[in-house]
């Protein structure tokens, strides 16, 4: 079964969270939350939330200045 990510959201891997425009910002939010209910491990479920809880913050950072 491929991944759920759309093209969009696979070209974010890898990436920086800190590089990332707003706009990728959510993307990649939206990537995580798909992620973190697809994979199987528990470890990879972690990692996919940590992520978006790095995304989130940076986002909430960069609205509050």
């Amino acid at each position: 079964m491929p991944e759920p990510l759309s093209k969009s959201q696979q070209r974010l891997r890898g990436r920086k969270i800190c590089d990332m425009d707003d706009n990728q910002l959510r993307d990649w939010i939206g990537a995580c939350d798909k992620m973190e209910n697809w994979v199987g491990t528990a470890k990879a479920r972690r990692g996919w939330r940590l992520s978006g809880i790095e995304a989130r913050a940076e986002l909430d950072r960069r609205s509050d200045s």
